[in-house]
């Protein structure tokens, strides 16, 4: 029998970026870029223009700019997407689509592919039909919708074929994964035997409260930072002021406290019984690196995930090709 699916591409469309990692014809492909939409509009220099007809979809007959050309042209009335409802807006599905425009470019076919998505732990189960019934809206190939938080824990476990790490068992070790999100921190636990732990799963706050935090810290000093600004300043510690690189690290300092302080607190609420008897914790997301030194001192067992930015698109892109090889096997045999 024909196999129709070829590849496996794990689909994360976060709040701060898009991370996207595809596995096709055993090659590997990683595509990122801002998550920001805003409605298209003329562009007067015909150069720019050109560029920005790359990252232009069509959401229910209007246009709209997508990635690095909403975040140039839109300026600071573009969306940043900040509410759970997100996935219901015109700009998220401008996002997905710009996803698979951009993966269309690789030359690679979605409809051909198994796509792994995800959405935060907290709202998994109420909008997993709804983000599924989105995507195939946009592509015929076979979609599936993770909570985000295993995403990390798959790609352990898994290697980058898909097959079961030589270094860890899944049968055999218990993990946690705090992946701290824009938007949202997910935490989950596996115990032995991939087994998911119910009551050891929930959401906290994300990155996105230590960048408003600094976006206030700075009004305060009368300097002006948007959202995207204040994020980038949480990782580089400076920000642009008149052609200097302004040192802001004791703003940043004093703004993360505030999401290390609710990380802490949320996890030790959802894992503290289980945390000893674990064989470790994994930080992962693009805000990891923010806490990984104070959840490392409460506990010695945690590790920082491999390539934290893409860890969830990653595990989900690994789990994809669990899924392809599965679906292979089925075919086979009928």
């Amino acid at each position: 029998m024909e196999i129709r699916l070829q590849g496996a591409v794990g689909f994360d469309i976060g709040h701060s970026s898009v991370k996207i990692s595809c596995f096709v014809n055993g090659a590997k492909h990683d595509i990122i870029f801002p998550s920001v939409a805003t409605p298209a509009f003329t562009i007067s220099d015909e150069n720019e223009e050109r560029r920005a007809s790359d990252e232009t979809v069509v959401v229910n007959g209007k246009s709209y700019f997508f990635g690095k050309t909403a975040l140039i042209q839109g300026g600071l009335s573009c969306s940043t997407g900040l509410s759970e409802n997100w996935i219901e807006t015109p700009e998220y599905e401008a996002l997905m689509r710009g996803g698979f425009k951009k993966i269309r470019a690789l030359g690679i076919e979605p409809d051909d592919c198994v796509i792994i998505m995800g959405l935060p732990t907290s709202l998994h189960s109420r909008q997993k039909a709804a983000l599924k019934r989105l995507a195939g809206e946009c592509t015929k190939g076979r979609v599936l919708v993770m909570p985000q938080s295993l995403a990390p824990y798959h790609g352990m476990m898994l290697d980058e074929i898909g097959n079961p790490s030589s270094r860890h068992s899944m049968e055999s070790e218990a993990w946690a994964v705090v992946e701290v999100g824009y938007f949202t921190t997910d935490i989950m636990l596996m115990q032995a035997g991939g087994m998911w732990v119910e009551k050891a799963a929930g959401s906290s706050r994300g990155v996105a409260l230590a960048a408003d935090a600094l976006m206030r810290s700075m009004g305060e000093k009368d300097v002006t930072v948007d959202m995207n600004e204040a994020e980038q300043a949480l990782q580089t510690k400076t920000i642009k002021y008149f052609g200097e690189n302004l040192d802001v690290s004791k703003e940043v300092e004093n703004a993360t406290s505030s999401i290390v302080a609710d990380v802490l607190d949320n996890s030790k609420k959802l894992i503290e019984p289980h945390v000893r008897k674990l064989d470790g914790v994994i930080i992962a997301g693009g805000g990891a690196p923010l806490v990984f030194e104070e959840i490392k001192a409460k506990w010695p067992h945690a590790v920082l995930a491999d390539n934290h930015r893409f860890s969830v698109s990653e595990g989900m892109r690994r789990y994809a090709l669990v899924t392809l090889r599965l679906d292979a096997m089925s075919s086979f045999s009928r």
